[in-house]
């Protein structure tokens, strides 16, 4: 890996789809930084990946958030930012925990923004780069998921509002939306819940880590694209939604 290819953070690269985009980021060409709260899986995923490094990320940390900007700048970056750290506890209102709530809020959106925050002020400073934010297709509402749809709607918008902030600075920001994926989130899912997930998935088949990881360094790269959410969900955001 050369000393000057792009340096990539990817926070929660250490688990089932961040470790892909690491992957998949180092293939093309970028020194990756894993950013993960598992200190264990941050080295096991680094040491897999060529020229990667390792850092141990709070994303609700501010300390451990300035740290992790502080190993890119070392390497001469960062160039990209992918906010893939998240957490999924949720429940109907009725019976929504208000520190699940909080707790759904500050990993998923706020702590996102804050490093964003940062990230954004060393890509300035070497002429611009590129923010890549999971979101999901909750954003545009799932039945019994308000606190992780509230989240993740909310990065949606400060995603179209930061790529015109950020813009004229040559930075992009955009996101990425998937809908099922297999992953150790979605294991504990009931068979049930899983098999009306599937069938309101019009190409039949739950997404894999790999093909989020491919739009993600698809609008890693992509300069002239801004602003913008791109579904990654089998057709799931165009079809009939389940609710039950």
């Amino acid at each position: 890996m050369s000393t000057h290819a792009p340096v990539a953070l990817v926070t929660g690269g250490a688990g089932g789809i961040g470790r892909a985009i690491v992957a998949r980021l180092a293939e093309s060409g970028h020194r990756v930084v894993v950013a993960d709260l598992d200190r264990e899986a941050v080295h096991d995923t680094a040491t897999a990946v060529p020229g990667a490094v390792g850092v141990v990320l709070d994303v609700t940390d501010p300390a451990s958030r300035t740290a992790a900007i502080r190993t890119c700048a070392d390497l001469g970056g960062p160039q990209v930012l992918v906010n893939c750290a998240g957490v999924l506890r949720d429940a109907r209102v009725a019976k929504l925990d208000p520190a699940d709530f909080r707790r759904l809020q500050e990993v998923n959106l706020l702590g996102p923004l804050a490093l964003t925050r940062l990230a954004a002020r060393e890509m300035a400073h070497r002429g611009g780069g590129a923010v890549v934010n999971l979101a999901s297709r909750a954003w545009l509402g799932t039945f019994g998921s308000t606190a992780y749809s509230t989240a993740k709607g909310g990065l949606v918008g400060a995603t179209r509002s930061l790529a015109i902030e950020l813009g004229p600075q040559g930075i992009t920001v955009n996101a990425v939306a998937p809908g099922f994926v297999e992953t150790a989130m979605t294991d504990g899912l009931p068979p049930e819940i899983r098999r009306r997930t599937l069938d309101a998935i019009p190409v039949g088949r739950a997404g894999r880590p790999d093909d989020v990881a491919d739009a993600v360094a698809y609008l890693a790269g992509a300069s002239y694209v801004t602003g913008q959410v791109l579904p990654v969900c089998g057709g799931r955001s165009v079809a009939d939604p389940y609710a039950a």
